[in-house]
């Protein structure tokens, strides 16, 4: 069995080497795939990006967020209505339209930042939302800040001045008291009226003329000073009664502003940023030494095992069914198991020597270390790339001509791409597909790189993507089996 399987091997790398471009490509194209994702991408940032801007009148502050967005390396142009620039993203010669409002100022506006944004590059768009939302949120809260700043010092001012403000009422009430005091009736009307009747009487026991003239005036005094008491004594009442009125408003006042100062006192907050933002929040990056390359490196590994895999499976049992010598085969006392075993033995052999390749440019050209992690790489790496060679291995035995063999094997890997996270992240799948896409090889394989690779997380975590490339394994193996011994029996 295993000097049937090495010869088998043997004739298969016979057979691939009789064009010696082809296997070059096969071997060396992942590695220059790789380097040049290595090398675009090995920025922490976005670059290149266009904002198109409208206003009907840019403000000083407008300017200021725009100055911002400048020093960000983002460029901006501005256009001359709202309809130019949204037209200037469906056109793709902008990224997002930033459409601000007429004159914005510190005090404010009624009227909101719009920001237009190409949903179908879901990724940029959200990606440039946040980073435009950051400088504008910024200048806000700086303006926030401010205004709030302002708000604390007068509120400072209240609280030092209102104690005096106390006193001054209670001084006032004070005064009140002593005027209500004072107005008192101290004189009764009773006793001039008395005093009258004594005159009246006195001036009847007397006959000497000038002495009941001098009775008489003195009686026209006293109610001449009867009558102006009396008008006297209906004004100090009048303001006797206001003066409690007012004395019990002060009080009412005072009550008040010693609550005001008992609330002011246990006020603690000193700071306008603690008003304007009173929770703070800090996003940190859970790899904070790794940039744009980093991220996509498990990306496109797990790309390259995939379609490396399907295709190069697929059209190497298509050969092989295509051969003049493949009757023979079945002569041969040896089994389809030996057969299925040897094709997947040497296209796993040539995957593996491309992937030494990609890793040595990875670790010495990337400068991305995986030697720490390198026997969990290995594995992840050994089941992704049998299980994807078992499904391409089945392509090839289900379909007979090469075109419709290779148009199957890019379809089935364009559509494992496409629900995976290399293009839109799956939580934006609807809830039926995503449970199925969670069970996605290319799924299961790019998050086991991720975990190992960025994460430096051991097997344990991984255990479930390593059930499912296992699965996948098993299964594919099984069903191409069955697929050869079909094949072999439509001879």
């Amino acid at each position: 069995m295993i000097r049937a399987l090495l010869s088998i091997i043997q004739k298969n790398f016979k057979t691939l080497g009789r064009s010696k471009f082809s296997l070059i490509a096969i071997i060396l194209v992942p590695l220059l795939v790789i380097l040049l994702t290595g090398f675009a991408f090995n920025s922490s940032g976005l670059s290149g990006i266009s904002v198109g801007t409208y206003s009907n009148s840019y403000s000083e502050l407008t300017e200021s967020i725009l100055q911002g967005l400048e020093a960000q390396n983002f460029t901006i142009n501005k256009l001359d209505s709202n309809e130019s620039c949204i037209n200037s993203v469906k056109k793709a010669e902008t990224q997002i339209c930033i459409i601000f409002p007429q004159d914005l100022s510190e005090e404010g506006s009624s009227d909101e930042v719009m920001f237009y944004v190409d949903q179908s590059r879901l990724n940029l768009a959200y990606t440039l939302i946040h980073e435009v939302n950051i400088k504008i949120s910024a200048t806000s809260s700086e303006l926030g800040i401010s205004l709030a700043q302002e708000l604390i010092q007068s509120l400072n001012l209240v609280k030092v001045t209102l104690p005096n403000q106390n006193l001054d009422l209670e001084l006032s009430k004070n005064n009140l008291q002593t005027i209500i005091d004072r107005t008192s009736n101290n004189i009764s009307l009773e006793d001039i009226e008395n005093a009258t009747s004594y005159l009246t009487t006195a001036m009847g026991l007397t006959n000497e003329s000038s002495v009941q003239t001098r009775i008489n005036k003195t009686i026209l005094i006293l109610e001449e000073l009867n009558s102006t008491l009396l008008s006297t004594y209906n004004s100090l009442d009048y303001i006797k009664n206001q003066s409690e009125s007012t004395k019990s408003t002060l009080s009412s006042v005072s009550n008040n502003f010693n609550a005001l100062i008992s609330d002011l006192n246990q006020t603690n907050i000193a700071e306008a940023e603690n008003i304007v933002s009173p929770i703070k929040t800090k996003i940190e990056s859970v790899n904070v030494d790794a940039n744009n390359k980093d991220y996509f490196v498990p990306a496109i590994i797990a790309l390259i095992a995939l379609f490396g895999s399907i295709l190069l499976s697929s059209t190497f049992v298509l050969q092989e069914r295509k051969s003049k010598a493949y009757f023979r085969k079945f002569l041969t006392p040896v089994s389809d198991f030996a057969f299925l075993l040897g094709n997947y033995f040497t296209c796993l052999i040539i995957l593996l020597a491309q992937f030494v390749l990609v890793f040595a440019g990875v670790i010495w050209i990337l400068q991305i270390s995986i030697l720490s992690v390198w026997p969990s790489v290995l594995l992840v790496l050994f089941l992704a790339l049998s299980a994807f060679t078992f499904i391409g291995m089945f392509i090839g035995y289900l379909f007979r001509s090469e075109e419709t063999t290779i148009f199957a094997g890019v379809l089935v890997a364009a559509l494992m791409m496409f629900f995976s996270n290399t293009i839109l992240p799956i939580e934006t799948i609807s809830s039926n597909f995503r449970n199925i896409a969670i069970f996605n090889p290319l799924v299961a394989c790019d998050a086991a790189f991720k975990k190992i690779i960025l994460f430096n997380l051991k097997l344990s975590v991984i255990s479930t993507e390593i059930y499912v490339l296992a699965g996948f394994f098993v299964v594919f193996a099984i069903l191409s089996y069955i697929g050869r011994r079909i094949t072999k029996r439509m001879l």
